[in-house]
């Protein structure tokens, strides 16, 4: 089970996930993605309810931040999520924070 909410803040667009994200759910992440990436504004996912994230889920996400040219960070994940993340050897390549009293800072670039 899983659920996606995203928010529209005006200067940029969050995104809540929680449950599990497999197989199953990619294409739910990939539509939420889609959608909320197309307003072109930094958008920040907030893995914290997150209690499962399989590799092909993590590699959309990294994907993502990559493709929006760093304009997609991620907060609050748990270890199970980052270690998802780093199986695919591509951890260094993504915005992670620990939560918002780092908050991302996005380039214009």
């Amino acid at each position: 089970m899983h659920d996606i909410q995203a928010v529209d803040h005006g200067a940029e667009v969050s995104i809540g996930m929680r449950g599990e994200f497999d197989a199953y759910s990619l294409p739910d992440l990939r539509e939420a993605l889609d959608r909320v990436c197309a307003f072109g504004k930094p958008v920040v996912v907030d893995l914290s309810g997150v209690t499962f994230l399989d590799l092909q889920s993590a590699r959309e996400l990294v994907l993502r931040s990559l493709i929006q040219a760093h304009q997609l960070a991620f907060e609050n994940p748990s270890s199970g999520v980052l270690a998802s993340i780093r199986a695919l050897g591509i951890d260094h390549q993504a915005r992670i924070y620990g939560g918002r009293e780092e908050p991302p800072v996005f380039s214009e670039a």
